[in-house]
């Protein structure tokens, strides 16, 4: 009886893990790359090295960073070619939307743009946050005095967000 349901057990799975449900030979991989910029090439150049099964396939789109309606389009775009996630980068402008569409239709999003505090779980972030560090150091090293040079928004809110937490530990 045992053996009997192991055969039979053995030829469903067979069955249903056939032609009709197997894992595709290609994923689709989204990159979401500003226009007149070089990143686009080294997503492709990197996916193109990856010749395993299954191949990953990229699909990418060049947008205006700033403009909210350009990369709404290109996200639709990019989640009506069937991509598993997307790789890109954000502006202040557009993080909002960005985190709003992958939290609803649960796309992944990777990205090495400026580091923002989200519960979102679909968003991987691949640059830290930097004030805890800094902090760190400026207490280790007990500095009373520091440069910290920004050429960005994104460097202007880091250094508010240290100013803050340094005096939060001295208690001023």
């Amino acid at each position: 009886m045992l053996r009997s349901f192991a055969i039979l057990f053995a030829s469903f799975l067979g069955m249903s893990l056939g032609q009709g449900s197997s894992f595709p030979s290609n994923i689709n991989i989204g990159g979401l790359f500003p226009t007149e910029s070089h990143e686009y090439e080294v997503f492709r150049f990197a996916l193109s090295h990856h010749q395993d099964i299954p191949k990953l396939v990229p699909q990418v789109d060049m947008v205006k960073m700033g403009n909210s309606f350009s990369m709404t389009y290109a996200f639709c775009s990019q989640f009506s070619k069937g991509v598993y996630a997307i790789i890109g980068l954000y502006d202040r402008k557009t993080v909002n939307m960005l985190m709003s569409f992958c939290g609803a239709l649960h796309v992944c999003f990777v990205t090495p743009s400026f580091p923002i505090d989200t519960a979102n779980q679909f968003v991987i972030q691949l640059r830290p946050e930097l004030q805890d560090a800094l902090v760190g150091v400026i207490d280790h090293y007990r500095w009373t005095k520091f440069v910290y040079m920004y050429s960005s928004d994104s460097g202007l809110s880091v250094l508010q967000k240290v100013l803050t937490q340094r005096r939060r530990r001295i208690g001023r």
